[in-house]
């Protein structure tokens, strides 16, 4: 009974020395903020590319197509053998964000070939005395590409609607996929955030005005060179596929080998295929140019 009594006396003063102790959060609710964190961080990026990109897609849409894209190569290569949905995978994983880089690589070199004019027309306006929204304007006149046109038409449609001006000059920073032209705005955003006078917003656009022509001067001078180097890649690209594909019109048996057999089917198939992509990989890396 002594025996019993001091183990219940024991269990009593643990349960009290729990019970009084500071209970620890419970790794659930932190679990689930954590990946309601990387999620949210996602949707952010994601939004940030697709705005770049100047795709009218929601980022859970594109996020969705991420996910779902290697899932549907992967299948679709599955039907012919384990290493081509292992390619088709790898595909799907990069498809989207190499489509979305291309869109705003497109973009970035719009927006590379209206930095110039537009600086130069802000200049001129603040040389003249005109104000902030005049500068605003006056860019929006010079704009060709119809993104940059519309960025600067916002931004001075926000200021007439008594926004703050560096508030709409935040966000729209966030969309512009050239570096000139984000220069511009970060400039902007410093100048209207610090009250400058519309006079030393003249110098600093007029400097950056200068630099914008001698990038750009570079950058033709950068993709003249290069767009021979991604005909030849281009063209080498095809001509072992249309090689192929000609073969197996006109004789069926030289290519059997690689389509009727085990071997050609799980390693000779999959290892051309790998090289094939790996190829336009490299020529696209080794020719790629930066605006």
């Amino acid at each position: 009974m002594e025996l019993i009594g001091a183990f219940a006396a024991a269990l009593a003063m643990g349960s009290l020395i729990l019970a009084l102790a500071p209970r620890k959060a419970d790794p659930g609710p932190r679990l689930e903020a954590s990946i309601r964190g990387v999620v949210a961080r996602r949707l952010e990026r994601s939004r940030d590319e697709l705005a770049k990109a100047r795709l009218a897609l929601e980022p859970r849409t594109y996020v969705a197509l991420q996910v779902a894209a290697p899932l549907v190569l992967g299948a679709l290569g599955l039907v012919l053998s384990v290493p081509l949905a292992v390619l088709g995978l790898i595909i799907g994983l990069l498809a989207p964000h190499w489509y979305v880089r291309y869109l705003t690589g497109v973009e970035a070199r719009a927006a590379a070939d209206d930095a110039p004019r537009v600086l130069r027309a802000m200049v001129n306006r603040a040389a003249a005395g005109g104000v902030y929204p005049d500068l605003f304007a006056a860019a929006a006149e010079a704009a060709r590409h119809r993104w940059v046109k519309a960025d600067f038409n916002e931004v001075l449609g926000r200021y007439f609607a008594s926004e703050a001006p560096a508030e709409a000059l935040v966000e729209i920073r966030r969309r512009q996929a050239g570096r000139n032209l984000a220069l511009v705005y970060d400039a902007l955003i410093v100048l209207t955030r610090t009250h400058q006078p519309v006079s030393a917003a003249a110098e600093v656009l007029g400097g950056l005005g200068e630099a914008a022509r001698s990038n750009q001067r570079v950058a033709r001078s950068a993709a003249a060179e290069s767009r021979g180097l991604r005909v030849q890649a281009g063209f080498l690209a095809l001509v072992i596929p249309g090689l192929f594909v000609y073969l197996l019109l006109a004789n069926h048996a030289l290519v059997a080998p690689v389509l009727d057999t085990s071997f050609g089917r799980f390693v000779l198939l999959p290892v051309a295929a790998c090289l094939e992509f790996a190829g336009v990989w490299l020529s696209w890396r080794v020719t790629r140019m930066e605006v």
